[in-house]
């Protein structure tokens, strides 16, 4: 238990370092496209292992064709549970915090997406965090105001053997862009 606290909290101080690196970055280089709208919120069906969130997401110009995006989200999954006989007992229920950092390379409102997600579960389980790989397909708009729209897949880099809860290998996002 000691172990996995150690990893969590440096996973956790390590996301914030280059959240914060990152942010400081995108502020000098923001001005190379003025109009495309750098934040949304959006609602995630399936994905970064919870059934539905509720995420925040911020964007960083690097240059025409490739944006930094950072996300944060508040969400809800269950214990992965399979009865065939008998009675079962109900599955528990967790709250997660989903995040990812991912680079976004493309043209007008196409990118390709590439990056490292993960999730905070807190309820009872053996696994208290999922780290995974960010491979997606993304609609930005150019103006505020606007529908996004985000598929995507994504694969635990560990623990392939002992996963608790439902974990989608892909999940859909649609949300408004300001």
């Amino acid at each position: 238990m000691k172990n996995q606290t150690n990893i969590f909290a440096s996973t956790i101080l390590t996301t914030i370092l280059l959240v914060s690196a990152i942010a400081s970055y995108g502020k000098q280089t923001n001005d190379s496209i003025k109009s495309r709208p750098l934040e949304s919120l959006y609602l995630n069906i399936m994905g970064d292992a919870s059934i539905i969130s509720i995420n925040f997401e911020k964007l960083f110009s690097i240059s025409d064709n490739l944006l930094l995006a950072g996300k944060i989200g508040l969400g809800y999954n269950e214990e992965l549970k399979i009865c065939v006989w008998g009675n079962c007992s109900p599955p528990n229920k967790y709250f997660t915090i989903p995040h990812h950092i991912t680079l976004n390379y493309g043209r007008k409102k196409h990118f390709i997406e590439l990056g490292l997600g993960g999730t905070l579960l807190v309820g009872e389980t053996s696994e208290y965090y999922y780290l995974y790989p960010i491979l997606g397909y993304r609609f930005f708009p150019l103006k505020s105001n606007k529908i996004n729209f985000r598929v995507f897949g994504e694969l635990p880099l560990t623990n392939w053997d002992n996963i608790g809860v439902i974990f989608i290998p892909f999940g859909i996002s649609v949300g408004w862009s300001f």
